[in-house]
C-alpha cells in the first residue's frame, strides 16, 4: 500500500473514531454520563468484578486518572467496590443495579440509533465493510 493511502486508511479511522465518540456523547447524555464516564461503566459491564488496574489497562489510562473517575462513579450509585478478602488494599468494581438498567437501556438506544446507518448500504458494500473491517482487527491485535 503506498503512503497516501496508508494516510487515508489512518484518517478516516480518525474521522469514524470522532464520529462514534460524538454519538455516544449524544447517546449518554440524557443518564447525565461523560463519555469517558461511559467507557468506565461499560468496560465493568463486559467484566463484572474486575480490578482498577484491568480497567486501566483496557482503556489505556492510568490509576491517578480512572481512580477518582471510579470513585465518583461509585458517589453517584453507578458502581461499587468490594474489598478482597485476603487483601484488603485490592477491590473489585461491580455495576449497581442503576447502572445495569441504565446499560440495558443505553445498548438498546446504541442500536436503534446505529442500525439505520446502514439501511442505505448494499448488502455486498455491507459485506465489504465487514471484511476489511475484520482485516482492521487483526492488524490491531496485540
Amino acid at each position: 500500500m503506498d503512503l497516501k493511502k496508508r494516510k487515508d486508511v489512518i484518517e478516516m479511522v480518525k474521522h469514524l473514531s470522532y464520529f462514534f465518540d460524538k454519538y455516544k456523547d449524544k447517546l449518554c447524555e440524557p443518564y447525565g454520563l461523560s463519555s469517558v464516564q461511559s467507557k468506565v461503566i461499560l468496560d465493568v459491564y463486559h467484566n463484572e468484578g474486575t480490578k482498577i488496574t484491568g480497567i486501566c489497562s483496557r482503556l489505556n489510562k492510568e490509576t491517578n486518572t480512572i481512580s477518582p473517575l471510579i470513585n465518583r462513579l461509585i458517589n453517584h450509585g453507578y458502581l461499587s467496590k468490594v474489598n478482597d478478602e485476603n487483601d484488603k488494599r485490592v477491590y473489585y468494581i461491580y455495576l449497581t443495579d442503576k447502572a445495569h438498567n441504565i446499560m440495558a437501556n443505553l445498548m438498546s438506544d446504541i442500536e436503534k440509533a446505529t442500525w439505520p446507518l446502514f439501511d442505505s448500504v448494499d448488502p455486498s458494500e455491507l459485506d465489504m465493510i465487514y471484511k476489511s473491517l475484520k482485516i482492521l482487527m487483526n492488524v490491531i491485535k496485540e
